[in-house]
């Protein structure tokens, strides 16, 4: 049975099994956090109380800092540890993560944390995954591969954008566009829709009026506005690191951050309900513009600092809603003060707001395809496409000109991660000399004379002796080279251990090639003995020679160019 999913068809009905399961595992989660909405916040008749507002996502931190004690790092796992999983660590993944960070996400959102639930349900599902990879024995390529189809299932089930999900999983998981990896995760995501629509129906997220864009000469402005949300974007990493440097010079306990950044929030919300969750009310309202002027003000700024200070206290959530929500209302206020510039002179103010949705979300993503086809499919209009590419071009543009290129990018960095030559750095790091020792060498005596090492290793047609102690423990080694110079200045009737390498000369088994060749560099030398110790005893493998380590580096970053192109 393992063996016939490791085949094409039968990894075809394994990628389409991923895409249900996970799907079904994103709309459990949904339906979680629904319910443990109606039941903190909306089945009581004193719904708008401070008691229900304020008091809900108070208990809700509690609840999330103290699942944060079973987690590694005491933190909640998102999209930035799958990019991780797949870039660098082949694929692997811890599964109790998954299920502690899907409880976690649960509670926070269904309690009023001002966050989204998209990176939750593609780290659940990447969990998932990875356990079953692991269980199939898959290679690396179909690791990565399923990784790809849990994402893409994962914002198809959540989002009911399988288009976009398969691109996101390509363009930002997996990475690379090839058709090995793509026909699978399509798969996946046709799985995804099958639940979906079963549970949802078909219609799109959110339900718009039908805008067009006035004139062609808007464009400049829809660039300015992609540039202001790049802006933005930088603002808010910033904003949460200078919040995590505040939860860290306070020394409080990871138990209490999540409950008072819950009370700021429930304090916030008190007043603007509409910041609380994921948001998608407060979005809709924003786009079919029936929102007052003030408040799109009010709830960008109070959505943009609690949701950093969310994220920054430990409470679980992705920020791809949030980053919905705020671009809504940037492009609505952007839209505003261009109105008292240029009165009567511009598109609807949603016109705007769907521009500066998309801008924001692709430059909190680093994805502006992905992105770009989400906005498409959650408003269903084709007439703001070109707008919309417009605005995540030049969002995308210039958040490659700040440090952090998107989240997630940033993210990583700040766990010294950097996976711009992930793929090779992983293979790398898994790929070892073992199957590169050889046998090809002649033993010798630790008192044999030069002579009689020569005499061996021409007969032999070995370039290495190896030279051990009368107990025929491994002592040293000599090449061809070492032996030349050694007979031209001690004389060819000196003993081999006065010329040879000693023990420091030798490599362990199962170093990687990179650090291999490192060492071969240090050693200046064009071989190295291979040396295991067992029990404080140091044995010989065998040999390795630089050509061979260089060859097997070429190869493996071979394979990975081979993976990319399909």
């Amino acid at each position: 049975m393992r063996h016939f999913f490791q085949q094409r068809i039968g990894f075809f009905l394994l990628a389409l099994a991923i895409g249900v399961v996970v799907g079904f595992s994103t709309v459990v989660l949904i339906e979680f956090i629904l319910m443990i909405e109606r039941v903190v916040l909306f089945d009581s008749a004193e719904f708008g109380h401070w008691r229900y507002l304020i008091l809900a996502p108070v208990v809700g931190g509690v609840m999330v800092g103290a699942l944060l004690h079973f987690l590694p790092g005491n933190r909640i796992h998102g999209i930035a540890d799958v990019m991780e999983a797949s870039a660098l660590r082949a694929g692997k993944m811890d599964v109790r993560s998954g299920f502690v960070a899907a409880l976690a996400t649960g509670i926070s959102l269904g309690s009023g944390a001002p966050l989204g639930r998209e990176g939750p349900a593609v780290h659940i599902g990447a969990s998932l995954t990875s356990w079953v990879a692991e269980v199939m024995r898959l290679d690396r390529t179909q690791s990565l591969t399923l990784l790809g189809c849990a994402a893409a299932a994962a914002v198809t089930a959540s989002f009911n954008t399988p288009i976009a999900g398969v691109i996101f999983a390509l363009e930002v998981i997996v990475g690379y566009y090839a058709l090995r990896v793509f026909a699978p995760v399509v798969i996946a995501a046709m799985g995804a829709v099958i639940v979906r629509h079963n549970m949802y129906g078909n219609s799109p997220e959110f339900a718009l009026p039908d805008y067009a864009i006035g004139s062609l000469w808007e464009m400049p402005l829809f660039a300015l506005l992609g540039l202001v949300a790049a802006a933005f974007v930088q603002a808010f990493i910033y904003l949460v690191i200078m919040l995590r440097q505040f939860w860290e010079y306070s020394n409080l306990p990871v138990l209490v951050r999540p409950a008072l950044a819950g009370l700021v929030i429930g304090l916030a919300a008190f007043q603007y309900p509409l910041i609380l969750g994921v948001g998608y009310e407060g979005t809709s309202q924003a786009l079919s513009q029936e929102l007052p002027v003030k408040l799109l003000f009010v709830l960008l700024l109070l959505k943009w600092a609690c949701s950093a200070l969310a994220l920054s206290s430990g409470m679980a959530g992705g920020v791809f809603s949030p980053s919905l929500f705020i671009g809504a209302m940037l492009g609505g206020s952007f839209w505003v003060l261009l109105e008292v510039v240029m009165p009567n002179a511009l598109s609807s103010q949603g016109v705007y707001s769907v521009v500066g949705m998309a801008a924001v979300a692709a430059a909190m993503l680093g994805a502006p395809i992905s992105t770009l086809l989400i906005v498409f499919e959650l408003t269903l209009d084709y007439d703001l496409v070109i707008a919309v590419m417009l605005a995540a071009a030049m969002a995308s543009t210039l958040m490659q000109l700040f440090p952090h290129g998107s989240f997630f990018r940033w993210q990583l960095s700040s766990r010294s991660l950097n996976i711009n030559t992930g793929r090779d750095q992983s293979l790398l790091r898994t790929s070892t000399i073992d199957e590169l020792v050889l046998q090809s060498y002649v033993s010798v005596q630790a008192d044999s004379p030069i002579h009689d090492v020569e005499r061996l290793m021409v007969d032999k047609r070995c370039f290495i002796a190896i030279v051990c102690d009368p107990q025929g423990n491994f002592v040293g080694s000599l090449s061809t080279d070492v032996l030349v110079a050694g007979a031209a200045t001690a004389g060819r009737e000196a003993r081999c251990d006065s010329i040879m390498h000693g023990k420091e000369h030798a490599v362990p088994a199962s170093t990687r090639l990179s650090a291999a060749l490192e060492t071969l560099d240090q050693l200046n030398s064009n071989y190295a003995p291979v040396t295991t110790t067992i029990e404080g005893k140091v044995e010989l493998s065998g040999i390795i020679y630089r050509s061979d380590v260089l060859n097997g580096l070429y190869n493996l970053l071979r394979q990975a160019r081979s993976e990319e192109s399909g």
